[in-house]
């Protein structure tokens, strides 16, 4: 008997055992960012954009309304800056009391206004820039206390009328009421916002408070500027 007579003809498997026998060979496993699944993949890159943007914004303050303070004009329309009188180093005296390491304010400006030529002021400003992040609690503390009661304790008047009105594109609150005492009334309007507070008194007694709020915006505009960093 030959070799070829007694080799056997090699059996392969089929059908069945041909599926069988593909299941058994070895495959390589699939890697690790195949296995997760796609809703995973999304709700990780959202959670991983949000942190990365409150990084941002916690480094850089981005978001934060800008800081401005007070820096006051030789002129605002028809309204030039006077010499100090004794009005205006009074009053900024009276502030600059607040001036201590507790307080919310870090630094005041006050100064009179009166029409182009005239010699006189009519108008007092006085701004305050710190940390104000109540705009409203501001305004009432400043017509409870700091033109309130201070103001009525020297000169007699009392604050009467309050009334809210339009803040202007700079934002914040801005409040205006009349001054009454034995003397003739006087109109005073204030604007507190993030980082300054200022106050516009009126000495003429020949503006309603709607016509200061007016003018106080014209002024806040000429006086209030973003602080650059």
């Amino acid at each position: 008997m030959t070799d070829t007579e007694t080799e056997q003809p090699s059996e392969k498997p089929g059908g069945l055992q041909a599926i069988w026998a593909n299941t058994l060979e070895p495959t390589a496993p699939l890697p690790w960012y195949r296995r997760v699944p796609g809703k995973a993949w999304i709700a990780g890159a959202v959670v991983v954009s949000l942190f990365t943007a409150l990084t941002v914004a916690t480094v850089t303050g981005m978001g934060a309304p800008p800081a401005h303070r007070i820096v006051l004009a030789d002129r605002i329309g028809d309204q030039e800056r006077m010499p100090d009188d004794g009005v205006v180093t009074a009053e900024r005296g009276r502030l600059q009391r607040n001036l201590t390491a507790l307080s919310r304010y870090r630094d005041v400006s006050v100064a009179g206004y009166g029409p182009v030529g005239s010699g006189r002021s009519t108008l007092l400003l006085a701004g305050m820039t710190g940390s104000f992040p109540d705009a409203r609690g501001e305004l009432d503390r400043q017509f409870g206390a700091v033109w309130g009661s201070d103001v009525s304790s020297v000169t007699g008047e009392t604050l009467q009328g309050r009334q809210d009105y339009p803040a202007g594109p700079l934002g914040g609150a801005l409040d205006c009421a009349v001054l009454a005492g034995s003397t003739e009334p006087r109109t005073i309007c204030v604007w507190a916002d993030g980082t300054t507070v200022g106050g516009v008194i009126d000495g003429t007694g020949d503006s309603r408070p709607e016509d200061l709020a007016r003018r106080t915006l014209e002024i806040r505009a000429a006086v209030e500027v973003e602080v650059r960093n």
